[in-house]
C-alpha cells in the first residue's frame, strides 16, 4: 500500500492536516503525519509526500526533492465550517489573527477577506513579532495554544485545510480519480453550499450574496424568478434563461407581465399554484410571498415541467413499491404435509446457507419464486436486496439496458447522469432470474460472463463494475431438451446447475391438496370458511382430490377463490357447481385408455421402479414372485426394454438398476392418480 506524508513545520499542523485527509483516503491508503522536528525514517520511494507549504522546504527536504522525491506543495485555504461565530462579531471589530508564522498569519488574514470577512479588522500575531495592539479577542487558525496572554476571547477556526484542487491532484496521482472524483466534487459542493446558509446579511455586501445565491440557484432543475412589490424581476435561474431562451441581460429590470403575460398578475399578497401553458409546455406554477425578512419585499415564482412531475411520482412510487415489499416469503410460508416436501425442503434449506449458484425447475405453479425468495432468506444475504427479474415478461430490446444498466448519452432516451442496472441494484443480495429458459442465446453469452466474472459494464461503459450477487435461476423448460435443441448454452447451464433443485407436481403431492385448499379457502372467504368440508359435498371434495391439476399450486389457488365466491353457510356446493374443468371427464378418459395401451403389467412394474431407487430386472422378478404376479424374468426384461424405448425408464448396470426418467414419472403419476388399481395382476 502508498503511503501519503504529510510534513509541516509544526507538528499540531500537520496532525489536523492528516486528519482532514484521513478522512477522505483512508480506506486506500496509509496517510502518516511529520513536522520538520522528526527524523524522516518513511521510506520515499513508496511514498507521496504533502508539504504544507513552501516553508516546510527545508535543507533535509529541499536535498530529497533533488533525489527525485514524489511531492506536491499543498494549497490551503480557510475552514470555512468553523467560521460562523466569527460570522457573528460586529462590523469594525478588532481582533489578533494568531498563527505560527508570519507568511502564514498573513495568509490567514488575505483568505479571510477574500471569502467575504472584510468587515473585521485584523491585526497579525505570530511568535516573535515585535510588537501587537492589546485586544481582547484573538481569533486563530488552529493554534491556541500561542495566543498571547490576557486574551478574553479566542475564536479558534481551525487549521488551514487541504483545498479541493489539491486533494483532487493527490487523488490522481494515487491513481484513485475513477474512485473519489465524484465523492470529492459532491462534498464540496456541499460544504459551500452550507457555508452559504451560514453567511448573514451584515457578512457581505449584497453583490456578494447575490452571486452566491445564484449559485445554489442555477443548480436546482425548477426555473425561477424573482420579483418585486412593482412585479419588475429582480433576478432569475438558468433554468428560467433556458425556457424563455434568452439571457440574464435581457430581462433583469423588467417588469414580468411584460416578460412572461401568462402569469396573470403580481399581487404581492397571494400565494397560489397554478397550471400554465407558457411557450408550448404545461407547467406548475407556483409563488411564494417574500416579505419582512431583510431582503425586499415580492414575490418568488417557480416552474416546474409536467413531465418531470411524472417522473418523481414514478420514482417516489417504486421506491415505496419497494419498501413495502421488504419482506418476502420464508421458509415458514411454505405449506405442506407431503414426506416428499419435507425432504425437498430440507435439502434446499441446506443450498440456502452457501453462496452458490441454484437452478430451480419445475412446472409452472409449483412456487418456484416463493422458494427462491425463501432460499434468499434464509441466506447470510437476508439483509440485502432480493431483484426479481423475468425474461418471460420483459421485452429483449430493454432487457440489456435494464440488467446492464447504461451510461448517459450511450442510447436516444438515455436519462441525464445514466442508470444503474438490476445486477448493481442487486448487490450484496441475489438476483433472481426467472424463465431463464426464454433468455436469447446472445444474452445468454454476456450472462455467463457475468456469473464467471462478476463483473458488468454498463451499456455504453468503458470501465468494469464489480458486483457481490448470489444467483438463483428458474425455469419451467427441461433445458437438457433445449440444449440438444440449439435453444440453451451448454456452458451456461452448467454454471446454473450447480445446486439443482426440482419442485414438486401437484401430482406429486396428492396428500398436500387438502391442506393447500382450506388455506386458500380461508384467505379468499375472509375466515369465513376454515375448511373445504364446510362448503363442499363429499363428490366435490373427491373431485378436488382426483383431478390432475396440470397448473399446480397456482390453479388450486384460482380455483378456491372461485369457491370462496359462490360458498354459502347454508348450502355445500354440489360437484358440478365446481369450475369446468374439475369436472370434465375428458382426462379420466385420456388416462383410462393410456392404462390399456401400456398393459397393467408394465404399470405394475413401473409402480415399482418408482417406490425404489433402482431395480434390476431379478430383483422385480423376485417382488413378481413374492405378491404372486404371473411374470418371467424375460418378460420383464422385455417390458423393461419396451419402457425405456419408450423414455419412461433409464436401465442402469451394475448396482443402480433401472430408474424412472421424468417422463415415466409424469404418466405413472397421471395414470396412479386417476385410475385406482387394484387386485393382484394376472390372477
Amino acid at each position: 500500500m502508498k503511503k501519503l506524508i504529510i510534513i509541516s513545520p509544526g507538528k499540531v499542523t500537520s496532525i489536523n492536516l492528516a486528519v482532514q485527509l484521513e478522512k477522505i483516503f483512508r480506506q486506500y491508503i496509509e496517510i502518516q503525519p511529520y513536522c520538520l522536528e522528526d527524523d524522516f525514517d518513511f521510506d520515499m520511494t513508496n511514498a507521496l509526500v504533502v508539504l504544507s507549504s513552501p516553508q516546510a522546504i527545508d535543507a533535509r527536504i529541499q536535498s530529497l526533492m533533488n533525489d527525485g522525491l514524489n511531492y506536491i506543495i499543498a494549497r490551503r485555504v480557510i475552514n470555512h465550517r468553523y467560521i460562523a461565530e466569527l460570522l457573528s462579531l460586529p462590523k469594525a471589530t478588532e481582533v489578533l489573527l494568531v498563527n505560527d508564522r508570519a507568511e502564514s498569519t498573513f495568509q490567514a488574514i488575505t483568505q479571510l477577506q477574500a471569502l467575504g470577512v472584510n468587515y473585521i479588522k485584523y491585526y497579525p500575531y505570530y511568535p516573535g513579532i515585535a510588537a501587537y495592539p492589546e485586544l481582547d479577542i484573538a481569533v486563530t487558525v488552529g493554534e491556541p495554544h500561542l495566543v498571547p496572554y490576557g486574551i478574553k476571547k479566542v475564536i479558534d477556526i481551525g487549521t488551514r485545510q487541504i483545498d479541493i484542487t489539491t486533494v483532487a491532484d493527490i487523488a490522481k496521482r494515487l491513481g484513485l480519480m475513477d474512485a473519489l472524483g465524484s465523492r470529492l466534487s459532491s462534498q464540496y459542493i456541499h460544504e459551500i453550499i452550507g457555508l452559504l446558509n451560514r453567511i448573514n446579511d451584515s457578512a457581505k455586501e449584497m453583490k456578494v450574496i447575490s452571486d452566491r445565491l445564484r449559485t445554489v440557484a442555477n443548480c436546482l432543475t425548477k426555473a425561477i424568478v424573482y420579483i418585486d412589490k412593482d412585479g419588475n424581476i429582480i433576478t432569475g435561474n438558468q433554468e428560467l434563461y433556458n425556457l424563455l431562451e434568452c439571457s440574464h441581460e435581457d430581462i433583469i429590470g423588467k417588469n414580468l407581465k411584460d416578460v412572461l403575460p401568462e402569469i396573470s398578475g403580481s399581487d404581492i399578497n397571494s400565494e397560489k399554484v397554478d397550471v400554465l401553458l407558457i411557450r408550448g409546455k404545461q407547467l406548475l406554477v407556483t409563488s411564494r410571498v417574500v416579505k419582512g425578512t431583510g431582503s425586499e419585499d415580492g414575490i418568488i415564482y417557480t416552474f416546474e415541467k409536467s413531465e418531470d412531475i411524472e417522473k418523481n411520482e414514478h420514482e417516489l412510487r417504486r421506491r415505496t413499491t419497494n419498501v413495502a415489499r421488504s419482506k418476502y416469503y420464508t421458509f415458514d410460508d411454505i405449506i405442506y404435509k407431503c414426506s416428499n416436501m419435507d425432504k425437498l425442503i430440507e435439502k434446499v434449506k441446506a443450498f440456502a446457507h452457501t453462496d452458490s449458484t441454484i437452478l430451480i425447475q419445475g412446472e409452472s405453479g409449483t412456487g418456484k419464486e416463493l422458494l427462491a425468495q425463501a432460499i434468499h432468506c434464509a441466506s447470510k444475504r437476508a439483509n440485502g436486496p432480493f431483484v426479481p427479474v423475468n425474461f418471460a415478461a420483459m421485452p429483449m430490446s430493454l432487457l440489456e439496458s435494464e440488467l446492464f444498466g447504461y451510461e448517459e448519452g450511450s442510447f436516444t432516451g438515455a436519462k441525464k447522469g445514466g442508470k444503474r442496472g438490476l445486477f448493481e441494484e442487486a448487490h450484496g443480495g441475489t438476483i433472481f432470474l426467472d424463465e431463464i429458459g426464454d433468455a436469447s442465446l446472445e444474452f445468454q453469452c454476456r450472462l455467463l460472463r457475468v456469473i464467471q466474472e462478476r463483473q458488468v459494464r454498463r451499456v455504453g461503459g468503458l470501465k468494469e463494475i464489480p458486483i457481490d450477487v448470489r444467483f438463483i435461476a428458474a425455469t419451467n423448460r427441461n433445458l437438457t431438451e433445449e440444449i440438444k435443441k440449439g435453444n440453451f448454452r451448454a456452458d451456461l447451464y452448467y454454471r446454473l446447475n450447480v445446486l439443482p433443485v426440482r419442485t414438486l407436481s401437484l401430482r406429486e403431492r396428492k396428500e398436500d391438496i387438502p391442506v393447500l385448499a382450506d388455506y386458500f379457502l380461508t384467505r379468499y372467504s375472509d375466515g369465513s370458511f376454515n375448511k373445504i368440508k364446510d362448503v363442499l359435498h363429499e363428490d366435490a371434495i373427491e373431485a378436488l382430490l382426483d383431478y390432475d391439476w396440470p397448473g399446480n399450486t397456482r390453479q388450486l389457488e384460482n380455483a378456491m377463490e372461485y369457491i370462496a365466491s359462490l360458498g354459502s353457510k347454508n348450502r355445500k356446493l354440489e360437484r358440478s357447481e365446481l369450475p369446468e374443468y374439475l369436472i370434465n371427464d375428458f382426462d379420466k378418459t385420456e388416462t383410462s385408455i393410456l392404462k390399456d395401451l401400456l398393459g397393467e403389467s408394465m404399470v405394475w412394474i413401473l409402480e415399482k421402479i418408482k417406490n425404489s431407487e433402482g431395480l434390476g430386472r431379478r430383483y422385480i422378478a423376485e417382488l413378481a414372485k413374492k405378491e404372486g404376479v404371473q411374470l418371467t424374468e424375460g418378460q420383464i426384461r422385455s417390458l423393461l426394454n419396451s419402457a425405456e424405448q419408450l423414455g419412461f425408464v433409464k436401465v442402469n448396470t451394475g448396482r443402480k438398476g433401472t430408474v424412472l426418467t421424468d417422463k415415466g414419472i409424469k404418466i405413472l403419476t397421471s395414470i396412479s392418480n386417476n385410475g385406482k388399481m387394484g387386485g393382484k395382476i394376472g390372477n
